[in-house]
Formats: structure tokens, C-alpha cells, sequence
């Protein structure tokens, strides 16, 4: 147990005299010109924002006019999108009329289909479709008789 102890000591004495000499190689005007920079860079703001993940984005310069975002904006108030986006129903997006790519002919078609395979019975009951095969049931029905 003292061999364990005195080697942790050793260890945790060697790992403190490394971190000192890694801090003695940068000098005290290296450190005030590091955080000069940072705070001229916005960097030392990003760090302490409220804002968690703001030191994670960089700064970038729009590509786009004051024109042409208020050009964005008017036709995404128009079209209904920006009311959209600022709705408290999470779903709106969801319920949006879209044109179908399906005929009623395809429909109707798809519908009988549907009805002759057995389909429509089974639906919202969570039922597949598919019964068992007559020779699994008198499998089953033997396997309980012999028990």
C-alpha cells in the first residue's frame, strides 16, 4: 500500500512540474495580447455568452443585399410561410394542401385492390393482413394436445 501511495505522489508531483513548465513557456505580454485579440475578435464574448454553442459558430458575411432579404421576407409573408414558422401548432407544416401525383382513376384502382386482397378489414386494428396457413394451425392445435 505505501509503494502505491508514494508512486501516486510521484505521479501527481511529475504532472504538476510538466503543467508549470508548459505555462512558463508563454510569457505574460503573450497572454494580454492572446486576450487582447480575443476580446478584438469577439471570441472572448462568444465564451461568455448565455448563448451555449455560440463559440462554435463563426462569423460570416452575408451574400446577400438588404434588398433582396426584404424581397424574401415580403414573399414569405405573402405565400403564408412566415406565419407558418412562427405558429404554435408544430403539425401546420404537415397539413399543408400539396397537389397529388395520383389520379382518382390510380386512386380508385389501388382502393378495389386493396378491398379484394383483404386489405381494408385490417386497417387501424393492427391485424396483419395475412392468416395463418391451415397446416400451422393443425401444428399448433397437435403440439397443445400432446402436452
Amino acid at each position: 500500500m505505501k509503494t502505491l501511495t508514494i508512486f501516486s505522489a510521484a505521479l501527481l508531483s511529475a504532472g504538476v512540474l510538466m503543467a508549470d513548465a508548459a505555462l512558463a513557456e508563454t510569457t505574460r505580454a503573450e497572454v494580454i495580447a492572446q486576450l487582447s485579440q480575443a476580446r478584438d475578435s469577439g471570441e472572448l464574448a462568444r465564451l461568455n455568452s448565455e448563448d451555449t454553442a455560440a463559440f462554435l459558430r463563426t462569423n460570416t458575411v452575408s451574400t446577400k443585399t438588404r434588398a433582396q432579404v426584404l424581397a424574401e421576407l415580403k414573399q414569405a409573408q405573402e405565400s403564408g410561410e412566415l406565419a407558418l414558422l412562427n405558429s404554435d401548432d408544430s403539425a401546420a407544416s404537415l397539413r399543408i394542401a400539396t397537389p397529388s401525383t395520383t389520379t382518382r382513376a390510380q386512386v380508385l384502382a389501388e382502393l378495389k385492390r386493396a378491398q379484394n386482397a383483404g386489405e381494408i378489414n385490417h386497417l387501424g386494428n393492427n391485424v396483419p393482413p395475412a392468416t395463418p396457413s391451415a397446416a400451422l394451425v393443425a401444428g399448433r392445435k397437435a403440439a397443445v394436445r400432446s402436452e
